[in-house]
């Protein structure tokens, strides 16, 4: 970084004003050419429209738009449900060169280039383009700044809100129009790198995802190995055990480690840093978890996140497991080896015999006695361990590409940051 820039921050982040800068009350020190306006002077938004579930069309057809929910963004690219609704109001009818932003819910996501009839939890964000420049209005809508004061002006309730009064008392930094653009166009490069990277990642991913189905069914064997497998269930190579029982509320937050519900769901490793913490009493009797344990979730809102597993792969003295899984230890881990179990219990053949033992409506459960009669193939130990080594190095790979996003993330958030405070001009 330029020693002149270096020099200019650290003055501002002293409070002192460096020549050709200014200071406003509540924004603090920006260049001297920049003005502070109100969201309520440049922004205009309304809200959309609530339309319930049993009056809205799951497809297409004449005079319909895409209903575009706080559902669509939770769903986006997973396969979830879409909605339509018939002749709008014009005013609730975006295109892809509008912004809409959630004001209810997950308040202040920020959506552009998208098309449709937004729902009543969204505001369109109505501005004069000669004035503003779309892209960098997205961005500054994503400030830390913004984001901060929306979910301080939205509340900390189970259903956060932000009203129109609230979101028109934020202040906006308003410059030329070209110093915009040129901001913008500086973070949509950093954006586009990330979702570059980002793509990578979702190749990986379903390479993987093609590796573990050829592997685990013996379509694809590994070099140096012949053997037949061998089928064998669940029940004979293993035992169950529950999770915490009998505990309260207030037995939770403190005292010794166990795994959470989400940990078990979230990978098909535990993650020792992703613990809970609670109060177990001297010669109280409950089950502690051990290396090579595979733990099995008993229920979830779908049928098909149901029974999701994760290893303990790590050595640790004293661990519990949640009340809502149960713990599988295998009779002799040389037989079916923990590494391999990783995966096989999280591969597409299983996934499908538990899906099939989900029962249930509004949430849905599976029997571990249920669980235990079913069966797997499995190869030799020493097979496995190579199968398991091919995956884990996949996984590996993946998460260092992973890593590399969320620091080029941190880097544009830092940027965003400089460039937004006026920190760092951009050349005219």
């Amino acid at each position: 970084m330029d020693e002149n820039i270096k020099k200019r921050i650290i003055q501002i982040n002293n409070g002192e004003e460096p020549d050709g800068y200014k200071t406003e009350r509540k924004v603090g020190i920006i260049p001297s050419d920049w003005k502070v306006r109100k969201f309520k002077d440049v922004f205009k938004v309304n809200q959309g429209l609530q339309i319930p579930i049993s009056k809205r069309l799951k497809a297409p057809s004449k005079d319909t738009y895409f209903y575009i929910t706080n559902e669509f963004l939770k769903n986006k690219g997973n396969g979830g449900e879409e909605y339509y609704i018939q002749s709008p109001p014009k005013s609730v009818i975006c295109n892809k060169d509008d912004i809409l932003m959630t004001r209810t819910g997950n308040t202040g996501i920020v959506l552009t280039n998208v098309e449709g009839a937004f729902h009543n939890n969204f505001f369109k964000i109505n501005f004069d383009r000669n004035l503003l420049n779309k892209d960098f209005v997205y961005y500054y809508l994503n400030s830390r700044y913004v984001q901060r004061l929306i979910r301080i002006y939205a509340g900390a309730s189970t259903i956060p809100d932000l009203n129109h009064s609230d979101f028109y008392k934020i202040d906006f930094i308003l410059m030329s129009f070209n110093e915009q653009q040129k901001i913008a166009s500086m973070l949509f490069t950093w954006d586009e790198a990330i979702k570059l990277k980002e793509r990578l990642i979702e190749r990986k991913k379903e390479q993987k995802k093609g590796l573990m189905q050829r592997l685990l069914t013996g379509e694809v064997r590994l070099p140096g190995f012949n053997e037949e497998w061998r089928e064998i269930t669940l029940g004979d190579a293993g035992k169950t055990y529950t999770g915490l029982s009998g505990k309260k509320a207030n037995d939770f937050g403190e005292g010794k480690p166990y795994i959470p519900y989400k940990t078990v769901f979230d990978d098909s490793k535990i993650n020792i840093n992703k613990v809970d913490f609670v109060n177990i009493k001297e010669n109280e009797k409950q089950n502690i978890a051990k290396y090579g344990d595979i733990f099995f979730t008993t229920s979830s809102e779908t049928p098909n996140e149901v029974g999701m597993s994760s290893v303990l792969l790590d050595d640790i003295s004293e661990v519990y497991l949640n009340s809502f899984c149960f713990g599988y230890r295998l009779n002799d881990i040389n037989n079916l080896t923990p590494e391999f179990a990783r995966y096989l219990f999280r591969s597409n053949i299983f996934r499908r015999k538990v899906y099939s033992l989900a029962q249930g409506s509004t949430r849905f459960n599976i029997s571990k006695n249920e669980v235990m009669k079913l069966s797997v193939s499995l190869p030799s130990v020493k097979e496995q361990k190579a199968i398991a080594s091919v995956l884990s190095n996949s996984d590996e790979e993946i998460k260092l590409l992973s890593k590399q996003v969320e620091s080029l993330k941190e880097q544009k958030r830092g940027l965003m940051q400089l460039l937004l405070s006026g920190k760092v001009r951009v050349k005219a």
